[in-house]
């Protein structure tokens, strides 16, 4: 198969999974596919503040999956993601203070890392070489740690990706 061809056959797939995902939900900030810069499906799940939205959205997404997940200060159900995450996951990048109820479940079974910020942890995604791995940002998690709301949340999210050269 030659190159152009494996390219259009790459890109009807990429629309298709578009098309798959922004089919899902209507809702602003959840299951939201924007971009596939640098050859990674980014999806705005800001919306997920809570475990069970985030397993609802993993459920939906093939993987394999970076999940970019926030930190909580209540307590989370990590049971009702253990099985997705290990089907689906291969990377999870957390942001925010020192969390370790996550990282003792999956850290020894998928890629975990711990970052600061938002921004940190996109620049993280960007570095994993899988082409066309979804980035799923799902924070399992109130906004108010870093942002007034979900939805200012997900824009800075989004601004991220978009201000990538």
């Amino acid at each position: 198969m030659n190159i152009l061809k494996q390219k259009s056959i790459r890109k009807q797939l990429l629309n298709k999974r578009k098309e798959s995902l922004n089919s899902l939900s209507s809702i602003d900030h959840r299951l939201d596919f924007f971009s596939n810069k640098h050859e990674k499906i980014w999806i705005n799940d800001s919306k997920s503040t809570d475990t069970g939205p985030t397993a609802y959205s993993l459920s939906k997404i093939d993987g394999p999956i970076i999940w970019i997940v926030g930190e909580n200060q209540s307590p989370r159900d990590l049971e009702v993601l253990e099985d997705l995450v290990l089907s689906k996951v291969t990377e999870i990048i957390y942001y925010g203070k020192h969390e370790t109820k996550i990282k003792y479940l999956f850290g020894s079974k998928v890629k975990y890392s711990q970052l600061s910020t938002i921004r940190d942890s996109v620049n993280m995604a960007l570095n994993n070489p899988t082409k066309n791995i979804s980035v799923l940002f799902s924070p399992a998690c109130s906004s108010y740690i870093t942002h007034k709301n979900y939805q200012l949340r997900g824009d800075y999210f989004k601004n991220l990706i978009h201000s990538i050269d």
